[in-house]
């Protein structure tokens, strides 16, 4: 299929609907764009190039999600869990072209459901400091780059500190949006040297970007509408998802 035919082809209609309710989520949560978008996306594209399409549309909403929760954030876990993300992205990127992710995720997949339901029992982890977070943000940089499921590691770490939803959701956002930043910059590497996806790829997932933004800028408001429980638990229940997700797909 060409490519002026795939701009009004169903399966571009359903992709961007998906892309649609993965900004909602990101915008309301601060992350989650990965765990709407890479199952139906996968289906679609195939793999790679969900994982592409993520990466693009979240690196280029990053400005869009960035004002405002610089002052709020936890800078310092922030950064410290990205910058080691960051730092094991290759590695995960590397697992996309040459390991079975699908088995990776799958164990991914379990792991998040043990933490959440450890978490949603009442477990509460105050320690760790920063060496906690980079070790968090590795495990994400990791698993990350050969899934997209970059933020539950990190998601699951602020519920067990148990923070409030406005700090939760700033230092959420700041994180997702430097790593992201960091893999599209090398997914880009990697298709100049590699041919990772392909260019029809790359131009899908830049069509994407509007719709994205707008779901991003509609869930911003609907996070400044809603109570602050309902944060907690609807990151609880995307992350529970992403891991029942992970084993299913």
């Amino acid at each position: 299929m060409v490519w002026p035919d795939l701009l009004f082809s169903d399966d571009f209609v359903l992709a961007g609907f998906a892309v649609l309710v993965a900004g909602t989520v990101r915008g309301f949560s601060g992350f989650g764009a990965g765990l709407v978008m890479i199952g139906p996306l996968s289906i679609i594209y195939g793999l790679t190039g969900a994982v592409v399409t993520v990466a693009v549309c979240d690196a280029c909403a990053a400005l869009t999600l960035l004002r405002g929760v610089w002052a709020i954030a936890d800078r310092k876990r922030a950064l410290a869990a990205a910058i080691s993300a960051a730092t094991l992205l290759p590695l995960g990127t590397y697992i996309l072209q040459v390991i079975d992710a699908e088995l990776l995720r799958r164990i991914a997949g379990v792991l998040i459901l043990f933490f959440i339901a450890s978490i949603a029992a009442g477990v509460r982890w105050r320690g760790g400091g920063l060496s906690g977070s980079i070790a968090v943000g590795a495990i994400g940089g990791l698993v990350g780059g050969a899934t997209s499921l970059i933020g539950p590691p990190m998601v699951l770490y602020m519920l067990a500190r148990d923070e409030d939803a406005i700090r939760t959701r700033a230092t959420l956002a700041l994180y997702i949006s430097i790593v992201v930043v960091s893999q599209v910059t090398l997914l880009a590497i990697f298709e100049v040297y590699g041919q990772l996806a392909g260019g029809t790829s790359w131009a899908i997932a830049a069509s994407f970007i509007p719709v994205y933004a707008a779901g991003i800028l509609l869930g911003k408001k609907l996070f400044n509408l809603a109570p602050a429980y309902f944060y907690r638990r609807l990151t609880i229940f995307l992350v529970a998802f992403s891991g029942f997700l992970a084993i299913a797909a």
